[in-house]
């Protein structure tokens, strides 16, 4: 079976799947709406449509403007979200049982009726510049942009997901329209909802607002990822040094995932991790430092983000590699047991809330085609072993080079040399 006993999956013609999971007892109800498209999926002329997009459809959608929008759920107690990424574009509503119908109606309304005005498309170029504006001047933000370039150069993977004012110009009622209905294709969506509801009174409700919707073609997989280790130094009138590395890792199809995962909770994952307890604890050479995998659909990276003082660079570059590879050969059984604890509590937790359900099930179904239970989850974390810690961490140690991006004051060293696995 592909869902879980007690939830209910229903397929529209156009494509689109609806995922009802109830949690009986609750009063309350949580929805995602997964659409399987984003910042990966544009050409280079149209970047930043995506998260422009995004903004555009809560200025005005189903005959509602963007006041009577936010005061349509907001006058139920409801709260309503969305967010741009590189492969998914995510809207989530949560709210008393009673706002289920209303919520259903507002977010199809968003992906599928809405208004796109001229005006106010003008005035949305100018907050999403201010946007660009506050990231870049955020270092410990703009960095990752920094690094995102250098591992994707001339992809759109490499390209920042909020686009630049130029890519945005072109951008009018007319091409965001035809952009919009290729990017929420139906058979790309996937929505779900947790909570105390019941599947048929779920599938009624969303049934008046989307067996009218035509389907569309959809934007089809995006051009396979292509890493490059490249290097980005940007200096500024900053006191700070940020430093990102990036290495070309797995994507989340692997089987390996879940291994990558624990090796960088015990790499940098905590105060406990063997980055922060040196770098920091032990020698003072960060603020801020921890170790993260990004995977994609065809591909991943495996990073570690370092805040530092700029005399501090290089010696941290040289421990981060240290540490690395002292990890890769030799991961201690008390570090393996504690990394899966972390996990296991956090997937846990997560399947006790509406809103981690609703999420974690609406990107389960769309990218593997199920819905995973606990105990096969939980089975695949027991189930990794010191070895599968040095098979993955050795992939990312032997590299011969990685990408990187450094972002600190003008008085800093280029550190190039180091910046290297």
């Amino acid at each position: 079976m592909n869902i879980l006993d007690g939830q209910k999956l229903y397929t529209f013609d156009n494509g689109l799947r609806l995922l009802v999971d109830p949690m009986p007892g609750l009063k309350t109800f949580a929805l995602s709406a997964l659409i399987y498209g984003g910042a990966r999926f544009e050409t280079e002329a149209q970047s930043g449509w995506a998260h422009l997009l995004e903004h555009m459809v809560f200025k005005g959608a189903g005959g509602r403007n963007a006041r009577e929008l936010a005061e349509a759920i907001e006058h139920k107690g409801g709260t309503i979200n969305a967010s741009t990424g590189y492969e998914h574009t995510r809207f989530e509503v949560r709210g008393l049982n009673s706002l289920m119908p209303l919520a259903l109606e507002i977010v199809t309304d968003l992906m599928f009726r809405s208004a796109l005005d001229g005006e106010e498309l003008t005035r949305e170029k100018k907050v999403v510049e201010q946007e660009i504006l506050e990231a870049y001047d955020t270092p410990d933000d703009h960095v990752f942009d920094l690094l995102q370039s250098a591992m994707f150069t001339g992809q759109s993977l490499g390209r920042p997901i909020l686009g630049t004012k130029q890519s945005l110009k072109p951008a009018v009622p007319a091409t965001l329209r035809a952009f919009a209905n290729t990017l929420y294709a139906p058979h790309q969506i996937v929505i779900c909802v947790s909570g105390g509801v019941m599947p048929d009174e779920v599938y009624a409700a969303t049934r008046a607002y989307i067996d009218n919707v035509a389907p569309h073609a959809g934007f089809g997989k995006p051009t396979q990822l292509r890493f490059t280790p490249n290097k980005a130094v940007q200096k500024r009138k900053i006191e700070q040094a940020n430093i990102t590395l990036g290495f070309d890792a797995i994507s989340r199809l692997s089987p390996d995932i879940i291994p990558l995962r624990l090796f960088s909770e015990i790499l940098g994952g905590g105060m406990a991790s063997r980055l922060f307890q040196e770098a920091r604890e032990a020698r003072g050479l960060a603020y801020s430092i921890d170790a993260y995998t990004t995977p994609y659909r065809d591909g991943g990276i495996f990073g570690v983000y370092a805040g530092c003082a700029a005399k501090d660079v290089e010696p941290l570059v040289e421990l981060i590699q240290k540490v690395m590879g002292e990890l890769s050969a030799n991961p201690l059984s008390g570090e393996l047991e504690r990394a899966k604890a972390q996990f296991m509590t956090s997937l846990f937790l997560n399947h006790e809330g509406a809103a981690s359900r609703s999420s974690t099930f609406a990107s389960q179904l769309s990218t593997f085609e199920k819905v995973f239970t606990l105990d096969e989850v939980a089975a695949d974390i027991e189930r990794v072993s010191l070895d599968d810690l040095v098979r993955v961490g050795s992939a990312i140690t032997a590299q011969k080079t990685c990408a990187s991006a450094l972002l600190g004051p003008r008085s800093m060293g280029d550190a190039l040399g180091l910046l290297a696995a």
